[in-house]
């Protein structure tokens, strides 16, 4: 963490963050003002990496686009006024687009009642969700476990699998190249892309990879494995890779590797942060292959406001 330090206190930054919250338009002055702050900001105080690749900031890192707020379902302006059309979606949050009413307003009444729980009295809303989800998702997925992102979603879902299979003698993972699952430490050993890997090796011991949609391979592995003792706790994938490239399987693929899961009783983990939500056509892509996993990974636009 770089050391240089602000000359504001800590109560000036926070009075000054709430000053631009509360701002409804900005003059001229206001805006100049803003955007120099927010790229000394990142640049002191984020990751100048930021200023570096970001299509929105100019090749001399001295003017970068700021956002100011949404300005429609799908449509963001800048603090110059600039419409943007927003074809991201916030890598797949905002499924029901930016400041939807619905939400806002279910949102809103919440804040007014209590905007988060004790945990130590039974929150309702918590209670809802789970009942919600089990009644959503496919098959006879009953359990839900909260948490912050997707990446914390497939780390409690490696942990979860692994305190089911320990007592089996079964401690192994099979992902697939081009997979992306996160990257908290667990996560990144099922991701398997170099840029994000090689930074932090050696990952967590246990994982394998094979090509994403090819069955013989995923057989061989398995059968590697069961070999020599590497007993699988559970096949990691995701219905079609996103970050891989959007790579549809063949069609044969999920139900297939289901059946493998089912022959050598490990447990099938279906990743569906970027695909779930409807994103697919189905609620669920896993439902396009008529499969049911045993744990799935939901976030993103499950969450989006």
């Amino acid at each position: 963490m770089s050391r240089l330090r602000t000359t504001l206190t800590p109560l000036e930054c926070s009075q000054r963050a709430l000053l631009w919250v509360h701002k409804e338009t900005l003059t001229q002055e206001e805006t100049i003002a803003l955007n120099q702050e927010v790229l000394s900001n990142f640049r002191y105080y984020v990751n100048p990496g930021f200023l570096s690749y970001r299509k929105s900031v100019t090749s001399g890192g001295d003017f970068g686009a700021v956002e100011w707020r949404a300005s429609g379902p799908n449509t963001l302006v800048d603090t110059q006024g600039k419409e943007y059309l927003d074809c991201l979606g916030g890598y797949g949050i905002f499924n029901v687009g930016h400041r939807n009413s619905t939400v806002l307003a279910a949102v809103e009444s919440q804040l007014a009642k209590q905007p988060l729980h004790s945990q130590e009295l039974l929150d309702p809303m918590r209670a809802m969700l789970a009942k919600t989800l089990a009644a959503l998702t496919p098959g006879s997925l009953q359990y839900s476990f909260f948490s912050n992102s997707g990446t914390e979603a497939v780390e409690a879902t490696l942990k979860l699998a692994k305190a089911y299979q320990a007592p089996r003698g079964r401690f192994t993972f099979i992902a697939t190249n081009g997979a992306f699952h996160g990257k908290s430490l667990g996560a990144l050993s099922a991701t398997a892309k170099q840029a994000f890997r090689q930074p932090f090796m050696p990952l967590l011991p246990g994982f394998h990879h094979v090509p994403f949609g090819d069955i013989e391979a995923m057989k061989q592995q398995v059968a590697l494995c069961e070999k020599r003792g590497d007993g699988i706790a559970a096949i990691v994938l995701e219905p079609i890779q996103g970050e891989g490239g959007v790579i549809v399987p063949p069609a044969h693929y999920l139900p297939a590797v289901r059946a493998l899961c089912d022959e050598i009783g490990a447990l099938l983990i279906l990743d569906e942060v970027q695909t779930g939500m409807g994103r697919t056509g189905k609620v669920f892509a896993c439902e396009h292959y008529g499969v049911q996993s045993d744990i799935l990974c939901l976030a993103k636009a499950l969450g989006a406001v």
